[in-house]
């Protein structure tokens, strides 16, 4: 079923890329736990429980309402939009998952661990910020590296 762009927005979805910037939560969570866990090593354990999930079965095994509208529109996207934005999805789930098992298995009083440990943190948030570029439009794939590097 293809929805009214009224009703896209309704659901937070961008009406020309066809996607939702809720699945960010996913990861911006883990992000926020992650940072925490640097500082306080007991909250790491927090992220025990994160599972990486792509961008369907967020929406599908959440409790939001207009999840429908949400799958649908991301089933409707433009091809290379939706393309780009999986393969950068993909990255980010691998990337996560990666330094949440990290993270959990280090020793954090090791200034080498940690140093990787704030160096896979920033890899992290810039994965979100190239999510959020693609949710939005406002990235081309062959520019999207510059556009990272000019936000740090």
């Amino acid at each position: 079923m293809v929805y009214s762009e009224q009703e896209l927005l309704a659901a937070n979805v961008n009406p020309v890329t066809g996607l939702a910037t809720d699945y960010l939560n996913l990861f911006n969570e883990a992000i926020m736990l992650f940072e925490m866990g640097l500082d306080m090593p007991d909250m790491a354990e927090e992220l025990a429980d994160w599972k990486p999930r792509d961008y369907v079965e967020h929406f599908d095994k959440s409790g939001f309402e207009m999840r429908d509208i949400v799958i649908s529109a991301y089933h409707h996207a433009p091809a290379d939009t939706r393309c780009a934005f999986d393969e950068t999805c993909e990255t980010a789930l691998a990337a996560f998952d990666s330094s949440i098992n990290i993270l959990l298995s280090s020793n954090l009083e090791d200034p080498e661990a940690l140093a990787d440990l704030r160096n896979r943190l920033e890899e992290m948030k810039g994965l979100v910020i190239e999510m959020d570029s693609h949710i939005h439009g406002r990235i081309e794939s062959n520019d999207l590296q510059d556009q990272v590097d000019a936000l740090f």
